[in-house]
This record gives C-alpha cells, structure tokens and sequence, in this order.
C-alpha cells in the first residue's frame, strides 16, 4: 500500500468500526429491553415468594426466551467483529507512522548530503 492509500484505508476501517460499536450497542439494549419484560414478570409474579425463587424464575424465563440467545449469539459475533477490525486499524495507523517515519529518515539523508 502506498503511503497516500493509507489515510482512506484508516477513515474506512474506523467507520466499519463505528457501524460495529452502532450494532454492539443496538443488540446490548435488545437484551436489556428482553431482561427488563422478564424482571416485570418476576416482580409481579405472586406465587414467587423470595429472593431465591425470583431468582430462578428469572433464570428460567432467560433460559426459554429464544430470541434472547439469538441476540446473545449476535452480540458476541458482533463485539468479535469489531475486534477484528480494530486490530486491523491499529496495524494500519502504525504501518501508516512507520513509513512517515522512513519518509522523514530519507528526506533528511538527502538533506544531510546536500549539506557536505
């Protein structure tokens, strides 16, 4: 890659990276959405009678609740994603400062030998 490639492959990689974190946080408030409907059916559920029995309801609502693990799934296939691409990025801007750095270096040997 050349090194005026590299800007435009950063601005990429960082804007996948945003969709990514977009969709981690989407799929984090689904789950919170599902958890909060099944904390409503424990607390107004007469029959359960202490913390252990909410408890355990609550568990077993979760347990059975499908799409509820599908967004668990998707979550953690996202947050993986996600760090695949910000580990791409990360090699990418320092790829990016290295050849800056080489750049630099042989612009001042020029300098350097213009000068003797």
């Amino acid at each position: 890659m050349n090194l005026n490639e590299y800007p435009a492959a950063i601005a990429k990689l960082q804007t996948q990276l945003t969709g990514f974190d977009l969709a981690v946080e989407k799929t984090q408030a689904t789950l919170k959405q599902i958890e909060s409907e099944i904390d409503t059916c424990v607390a107004f559920d007469s029959g359960l009678r202490n913390d252990a029995q909410r408890k355990a309801k609550r568990q077993e609502l979760l347990e059975e609740h499908l799409h509820y693990w599908e967004q668990q799934e998707i979550l953690s296939q996202t947050k993986a994603k996600r760090e695949q691409i910000f580990i791409e990025l990360c090699l990418r801007r320092n790829e990016f400062s290295i050849l800056k750095l080489e750049r630099r270096e042989a612009i001042a040997r020029l300098e350097l030998q213009a000068n003797q």
